[in-house]
């Protein structure tokens, strides 16, 4: 993940935290009541905050738990970090016509339609093909 002076980029919503772990509305309000889950930093405006790191850390001891993300979930979060790291977004989103997923490389400062497109049969077969040209051209 890059560094930022203030820490902000580390700052998550419950969006975020759903993106970013492959949640759904559901599993993330279990998450997120689940003992040792990290405590909100505050708020920014009316959405909550967390510190994506602390959220990582809860999320890898519980993954595969009852309340916690799936391996898949865990996985995707690490490819997007990757690309975080790298200066990149990883938009992860099914095709349009429900037989697969594109993860689509987003460079900085660019809408999230525009960039290299990557497809597979699901959300992780995808993003680990967007991972292989991470890989080769960082």
């Amino acid at each position: 993940m890059s560094d930022h002076p203030d820490g902000l980029h580390d700052l998550v919503t419950r969006a975020h935290i759903a993106r970013r772990l492959h949640l759904t509305r559901g599993a993330l309000g279990r998450a997120t009541a689940a003992p040792g889950f990290p405590t909100p930093l505050g708020r920014l405006g009316a959405s909550e905050v967390w510190r994506w790191s602390d959220v990582r850390a809860w999320a890898e001891g519980a993954a595969g738990s009852p309340h916690g993300p799936s391996p898949e979930g865990l996985r995707l979060a690490g490819i997007r970090d990757r690309f975080r790291g790298a200066g990149f977004r990883l938009k992860l989103a099914p095709d349009a016509g429900g037989d697969g997923w594109t993860a689509t490389r987003v460079a900085p400062g660019r809408p999230s339609s525009s960039g290299e497109a990557f497809h597979g049969r699901d959300a992780t077969e995808a993003a680990e093909r967007a991972l292989e040209w991470l890989e080769t051209h960082h």
